[in-house]
Order: C-alpha cells, then sequence, then structure tokens
C-alpha cells in the first residue's frame, strides 16, 4: 500500500506518568517529530466529551490539529473498558449495561462530529470470566453489543475496531476468530496489536484453562478471518506482562518479535493506511520511543509496505 501512513496514540504519553502529559503537548511533539496522524484518547483528560461537549468546540480541536499541526485524526479510544473500568458492560447488571450503551453513543457522537474514521471499543470487562460465570450469556451479550455497535457506528462512518487484549474475557485465538465470524459485520474489525497478540495468543496469559496457545503471531494472524484487520499498532514485546494486565509494549529492537518476518505478513492481509508506533514503557522513556519509533516504522513500511 503505497499510502500507509504512522500515527501514535496520544495515550502512549501519559500512561505511567504522576503528571501525565496533556493532549496538546502530546499533539505538538507528533507533529515536530513528522508523524502523519495521531490517535486520541477519550481518556486522562485528552478527547473527552466532557472537555469537548459540542460540535464547535470538536470542530475547533480538529482544525487545531488536522490544520495548524498537520496530522490526521486516525481514530478515537475512549477509555477502555467503558471509562477505564467504570462500566464493566459484558458482566454488569442491566443498570450499568444501560449507562454503557449512552457513553458509547457520546463518544460516537464526537467520532462522527470530527470526521473520525474509527473508534475502539471492547467487551467491557476484565478476564478470565468467574467459574460460576454463563459462558454463552456473557458471549451473547457481547456479540449482540459490537453487532450494535458496527451498526451505529455504519450510520455514522465510523468503523468499529475491538482492540484485543489479554486483560479481557475472551481472549484466546480460537474465541477471537469466533468474535469476528458471529458478529460478522464489515463494520467490525480487529485492531491488531504485537503486544496483545503476543499475550493472548503466544503467551496464553489470562486464559481459562486450558490455555490455547501457538508458536507464534504468524499463525494467530494466519486464523484471522480475511479482510478482518482494521488497524495496526505495533510495539516489540517478550514473554512478560505489564501489572498482570497485557503484554509488555516496548520500543522496537527491545524484544523478540522479528519484524523482517513479521511485517510481509501483515502487508499480504492488511489493507488499511494506518500503522501505529504503539510502545508504552510507562514512563518517560516514552518520549525516546516516539522518536525512535517514527523513523524505524518508516523505514520498515518503505522496505514491505510501500513498494511499488
Amino acid at each position: 500500500m503505497a499510502n500507509a501512513k504512522v500515527c501514535r496514540g496520544s495515550w502512549c504519553m501519559a500512561f505511567g506518568f504522576d503528571r501525565m502529559a496533556t493532549l496538546e503537548q502530546v499533539a505538538k511533539v507528533l507533529s515536530a517529530f513528522e508523524y502523519d496522524g495521531i490517535e486520541i484518547g477519550g481518556f486522562f483528560d485528552h478527547a473527552t466529551v466532557e472537555r469537548f461537549p459540542d460540535k464547535a468546540s470538536r470542530q475547533k480541536l480538529r482544525t487545531w490539529l488536522t490544520d495548524d499541526l498537520g496530522l490526521e485524526i486516525a481514530g478515537i479510544a475512549p477509555g477502555p473498558y467503558g471509562d477505564l473500568f467504570r462500566l464493566p458492560w459484558a458482566t454488569g447488571s442491566q443498570e450499568v449495561y444501560d449507562e454503557y450503551l449512552k457513553y458509547f453513543e457520546s463518544y460516537l457522537e464526537l467520532a462522527a462530529d470530527m470526521e473520525i474514521p474509527g473508534m475502539r471499543v471492547d467487551p467491557g470487562a476484565a478476564g478470565p470470566l468467574p467459574y460460576d460465570a454463563d459462558y454463552d450469556q456473557v458471549w451473547d451479550r457481547v456479540v449482540k453489543t459490537f453487532q450494535h455497535h458496527a451498526a451505529r457506528g455504519a450510520e455514522h462512518g465510523v468503523v468499529m475496531l475491538w482492540e484485543l487484549e489479554s486483560l479481557q474475557p475472551f481472549n484466546k485465538p480460537s474465541e477471537t476468530v469466533k468474535m469476528l465470524r458471529d458478529v460478522g459485520s464489515p463494520n467490525f474489525k480487529i485492531m491488531y496489536d504485537t503486544g496483545h497478540f503476543q499475550a493472548c495468543g503466544v503467551i496464553g496469559h489470562n486464559h481459562v484453562q486450558p490455555a490455547e496457545t501457538l508458536p507464534n503471531q504468524i499463525e494467530f494472524i494466519k486464523m484471522l478471518p480475511a479482510g478482518s484487520i482494521g488497524h495496526v499498532h505495533l510495539c516489540d514485546t517478550d514473554m512478560n506482562t505489564h501489572f498482570n494486565m497485557f503484554g509488555t509494549k516496548s520500543s522496537f529492537g527491545e524484544g523478540i518479535i522479528d519484524f523482517d518476518e513479521l511485517m510481509p505478513v501483515l502487508a499480504d492481509v492488511y489493507d488499511g493506511e494506518w500503522w501505529a508506533v504503539d510502545s508504552i514503557p510507562m514512563g518517560s522513556k516514552a518520549w525516546q520511543d516516539t522518536w525512535d519509533g517514527v523513523l524505524w516504522l518508516n523505514e520498515k513500511l518503505d522496505q514491505y509496505v510501500r513498494k511499488g
């Protein structure tokens, strides 16, 4: 794909800081480092509906990012798991579920107002599921909710991007494939992330026993339905996790991923334009990784993706 572009999430330079970087600080740095775009976080007081409550304020933010800083908006991520674990909708009460749907609609409206092409979604509950949980009931709620999200997103021109993480209740390779097929919408796609795919597919982190593991991420990618990858987050990683939550997200060259093997595989199955630098070292090294990452990724894209 000749027009492959590089972006970075605003949250990457906020996780792990006692004094978190602001959206304005992150955006200015990404522009100075010549990123093509930014993914904005709907948490950490970045692009939240409370901070940008109406179309006028959202258009002002969009103009500043795109016209003043030259950054396209690649996507938006509302607070994971329903506002940073506040609304565990997959397993919560009907009241929690109803509040989550209002929360979802508020961020979908923000995305539409700012003409953002993709929005992150997740199953809204930390896993693994308790042993006394009704697996089929929870699965059915998640499938139907994702179908709802996909349909509502299609009405507004916003693709729903499921960021699979090992913290989630359905995190095995076979469950990932089944979820994509059961939802069955072209407007619902997987967000491929090297750190998360390592944890879910190779480490078997947080799997309900017996664990379901593969020798490498490439085998996991080959299992996915054709055309199901909607966005790519790249980082290096190893066989460890952060805070027993998700796979490590290191700078390129600091882990075990063979990107010269991985990139051609991704180039064959992913036809989207956005590739994100997603190293999150949980500290000030995030700024160094931001500089190193855009240079490294552009070289790899030139080598394996922007051919011809």
